[in-house]
Formats: structure tokens, sequence, C-alpha cells
């Protein structure tokens, strides 16, 4: 009878811990099932979260970039502004040096005249190339594309060259006529006060008859003093007296 009376002792509490681990459980079931929502609602948090960072960040980098967009914008305005302030110097500039070469073109163009003219009255050394710098020089001046500033440097330079020419010595080799024949001679300049040549050989000599506007042939007679002067010239001998016939300078 105890035996009996502990058996069913010991069921009634293994039944009553079975129903109470069932009771557990399912509580511990419910209480997951109540939870699922909340973890779906936190990851919905925690994206827009994410999100609304990322807007946000997005936000300042635009902020930032208008700034820059906007200092640089200012800045282009007051370039724009300073250019235009220069465009229209420059206009009032071209309207003044359109008057200024209303005035110095036609100046030049006598400039070169006057130049032209004192070359034919000139001793005829180098002539032709002297004549045709003047000739490029009546060309330059008419052309539209050649600034006056260029111009005038052309002119003032061809002036130089001309000044130069009563202050040096030069030789150089060229032709002559004698006897109704051409020669080959070389010519030797001293400043505007002579001009001579000497032909190979040293039998043709001659000075230029500035009054006369001739060549006065020596027949040899000064071959000793030009080739003197053309070795002086050439630098092939140290320099020295040179006696020649020299014109004054007026008559």
């Amino acid at each position: 009878m105890k035996n009996t009376l502990k058996f069913s002792a010991i069921t009634f509490i293994f039944s009553i811990g079975v129903l109470a681990q069932e009771i557990v459980d399912e509580t511990l079931n419910t209480q997951v099932d109540a939870n699922i929502p909340g973890v779906v609602a936190q990851k919905e948090i925690d994206n827009l979260d994410e999100q609304a960072k990322k807007l946000y960040y997005e936000f300042k980098d635009t902020v930032s970039e208008y700034e820059g967009l906007k200092r640089y914008d200012d800045q282009l305005e007051k370039i724009v502004f300073s250019q235009e302030d220069e465009i229209r110097d420059i206009i009032r500039q071209i309207d003044s040096l359109d008057n200024v070469n209303k005035e110095i073109l036609p100046f030049l163009k006598e400039t070169v005249d006057s130049l032209r003219k004192f070359i034919n009255l000139d001793m005829p050394f180098l002539k032709e190339s002297r004549i045709a710098r003047i000739d490029d020089l009546d060309s330059i001046i008419l052309q539209s594309n050649v600034t006056t500033a260029e111009k005038f440097r052309k002119v003032f330079e061809a002036y130089q060259l001309e000044a130069a020419f009563g202050n040096t010595i030069e030789t150089y080799p060229g032709f002559i006529e004698l006897d109704d024949q051409t020669i080959t001679v070389d010519y030797f300049r001293i400043g505007r006060l002579g001009w001579y040549y000497r032909s190979a050989n040293g039998r043709e000599t001659g000075y230029w008859d500035k009054f006369n506007e001739a060549w006065v042939h020596t027949n040899g007679k000064l071959n000793d003093e030009i080739k003197l002067a053309l070795d002086i010239a050439n630098r092939q001998t140290p320099p020295n007296f040179i006696s020649l016939p020299v014109q004054p300078v007026e008559k």
C-alpha cells in the first residue's frame, strides 16, 4: 500500500514537472514570437538611420560644393568685370592709335621719300641694294598687317644704316665698265669722303669724282695705295697711313 502511494506521488510530481516545463516552453515561445516584430522594426530603424546619415553627408557635400562654386563664380565675376575694363581701355587705345596712325604714316612716307632722295644724291656705292631697301620700306608702310611700331622701327634702322656709312670703311667685290668692257674690281670706300676701285692685277685703278658724278680712271697709278687700303680693310695688314685723293665736302 505504501509503495503504491509512493509511486502515485512520484507520478504526480513528474506530471507536475512536465506540465511546468511545457508552461515554461510555451511562455518562452510566446516571448520569442512577441520579439519577432521588434527585431524587424529595429532592422528598419537601423536602415532608416543609415539612410539618414547617408543623406546628411550627401547634403553636407552638396553644401560644400555649392559654397566652392559660389566662391569660384564670385572670382569669375570679378575677372569678367576686370576684363571688361581692360577691353574698354584697349578700345580707347586703339582709337588713339588710329589718330596717331593718321599722323605718323604720312610722316613715315615723307621720311622714306627723303631718304630715297638722299641716296640718289649720294655717292652711288651699293646703290642697287640701298634703293631696294627703300622700295621695301615703301611696301611695308602700305601693309595693314604690319604694326605702326614695326614700320617706324624699320625706317629708323634704315636711317641708322645710312648714317653708319659716313663713319666706316668698307671693301667689296664688283664690276665696272671700262673702255666698253666689264671688268672685275675690288671697291674701297672710306666714309663718304672717297670711293675707289682696283682691278685684280692692279693695272686699272680709279676714284669717284662726286662733283662730276663720274669715275676718274688713273690707269693703275693708285695701285699701291688702294691695295694697302684694301689690305687694311680686310685686316690683312696693320692700320697705316693711306695716301689717296680726297675731294672736299663742298665744291
